[in-house]
């Protein structure tokens, strides 16, 4: 959706629609745990989707606020656009992994040994591009799980399933959620 609408928020507005945003993120998440629960998988990318495009927008708002009385926002800081709010999203998600990794090394926890082994490391790796795949493709995500397609090789009717396990991204979604103002500092 472009918009060429500017607004002018005061810090009220603009502290009012990052709660209105996280809340309406949680509310998609908590769809997304329904879905969940009743192993009804299809359109959990959907949810996700929105949630992390809300809490997209609710970062770029934060961001904005600073001392200012009035808070300047157009759809040029992408307030409209997917793929700005979701990039707004997933440092959240990536700064948690990355600073947790970084602390049990430093600290030489035991508990953290298990970083080392070549494999956690891929894993890691591998869940982290997938995390931002998810935000890149989310619209391709969206579409594929939400309609019925054909198969291009069979021509059987489909629609696509949410690959991988998604609860420990639904979990981070929630505690970025929770733990916010907090959770938006760098």
């Amino acid at each position: 959706m472009v918009n060429k609408t500017q607004y002018q928020l005061t810090q009220e507005q603009a502290n009012k629609a990052i709660k209105m945003c996280l809340e309406n993120a949680r509310s998609y998440l908590n769809d997304a745990d329904m879905y969940i629960s009743n192993n009804k998988t299809n359109h959990l990318a959907i949810p996700i989707q929105f949630a992390m495009e809300e809490i997209g927008k609710a970062k770029i708002i934060f961001d904005k606020i600073g001392n200012n009385s009035k808070i300047p926002l157009s759809y040029k800081d992408g307030i409209y656009s997917h793929e700005t709010k979701v990039k707004k999203v997933i440092p959240l998600i990536e700064l948690d992994i990355g600073e947790k990794m970084a602390e049990g090394l430093l600290l030489g926890d035991d508990e953290f040994d298990y970083l080392l082994d070549p494999l956690t490391i891929s894993s890691i790796a591998t869940q982290e591009n997938e995390l931002k795949n998810t935000g890149k493709q989310g619209h391709k995500v969206r579409l594929a799980s939400s309609y019925v397609d054909f198969d291009s090789v069979t021509n059987d009717p489909k629609i696509e399933k949410s690959s991988g396990d998604l609860t420990k991204l639904i979990k981070r979604l929630f505690q970025i959620i929770t733990e916010y103002p907090s959770s938006f500092q760098p």
